[in-house]
C-alpha cells in the first residue's frame, strides 16, 4: 500500500475529499463519496464520485478495491 501510494502521489494532486456516507460490517468498510484530483501531467481535474471498498484484518488492509469513473480519470489523463 505504501508503494501504491507513493506512486500516485507522483501523478495526481488531492484537491477534495468527501465522505458522505459510510458502511460497515464486520472486518468489511466502504467509505462512498466524491473526490477531485488533477492530473499533475496536464493539470486537468478529476471529479468522481467513488466507493471504496476495504477489509482489515489483524490492523492491516487485506482489501482495497476503489470504484470510480474510469472515463473520467481516462479523459483528464488523455482527453483532447
Amino acid at each position: 500500500m505504501r508503494t501504491f501510494f507513493d506512486l500516485l502521489q507522483t501523478h495526481v494532486q488531492a484537491k477534495e475529499f468527501e465522505v458522505r456516507q459510510i458502511i460497515a460490517e464486520g472486518d468489511d468498510v466502504v467509505p462512498i463519496g466524491r473526490m477531485v484530483s488533477e492530473v499533475k501531467k496536464t493539470g486537468r481535474d478529476i471529479d468522481t464520485a467513488f466507493a471504496l471498498h476495504t477489509t482489515v484484518r489483524d490492523g492491516r488492509i487485506t482489501r482495497y478495491h476503489l470504484y470510480e469513473d474510469s472515463y473520467a480519470v481516462a479523459e483528464a489523463y488523455f482527453g483532447d
